[in-house]
């Protein structure tokens, strides 16, 4: 399971009927914690995005309660429609119902070559704006202002010692420019970014500063 990136609770889960379900509460939580985030194959089986293979015995050392109080919690989210548990002979497959309520896109979702048929809309509690990001794919969160998410950009793009700074600054400051609305950065339009590829491009559509060009062991203007 990929462990990086994060979920957010919202506020208004304090209106869901299992909150003050304690068990209930902690199975829940710790499903979304565990699904997959995109698709993927196990021992030759699809695990879709928002499905994750388990059993009851595993969870309940993950969540330190009984395999009974386990089996009650699934049954109360079940019956409530979160989630839909699926058992067979060798393992239990757990699936999150509505799992873009709980989770935002990220770039790396957009990308997954086995997509999923979307979650129905759900008006319930909500765990929304999670992002899953690594050095290359670059995820917006709303809960991050403009201000922070440049900074972020700035140490991604400076990280790549292998180029100038003259280079990276002149590369970070034209994908950090920003809209009219000051919401987005140019880099977080595109459907794909990866710094080190653009940097390489960049590198290659570099021109010679002060339109000067090398010829013959002398210099002269263009």
């Amino acid at each position: 399971m990929n462990k990086s990136g994060f979920i957010m609770l919202n506020r208004n889960i304090v209106d869901w009927e299992w909150y003050t379900d304690v068990n209930a509460n902690a199975v829940f939580i710790h499903c979304l914690l565990k699904v997959n985030y995109s698709s993927k194959r196990w021992q030759g089986i699809l695990i879709k995005k928002g499905e994750f293979i388990t059993s009851y015995e595993k969870l309940a050392i993950e969540t330190g309660l009984t395999i009974s109080k386990v089996r009650t919690a699934l049954s109360k989210l079940q019956l409530s429609n979160d989630i839909h548990v699926e058992t067979t002979s060798s393992f239990t497959k757990i699936s999150i119902i509505n799992l873009k309520e709980y989770v935002a896109k990220s770039n790396r979702e957009q990308t997954d070559p086995l997509n999923d048929t979307p979650f129905s809309k759900h008006s319930g509690k909500t765990l929304a704006n999670a992002s899953q990001s690594n050095d290359n794919h670059l995820a917006t969160t709303k809960s991050n202002n403009i201000i922070n998410r440049k900074k972020i950009f700035r140490e991604k793009v400076f990280a790549h010692t292998q180029f100038s700074k003259e280079l990276l600054n002149d590369f970070f400051n034209y994908w950090s420019e920003t809209d009219r609305d000051k919401k987005l950065m140019k880099h977080e339009n595109q459907d794909f970014f990866e710094i080190d590829k653009r940097l390489v491009k960049w590198k290659k559509n570099e021109k010679p500063k002060f339109g000067k060009t090398i010829t013959s062991g002398t210099a002269s203007n263009r």
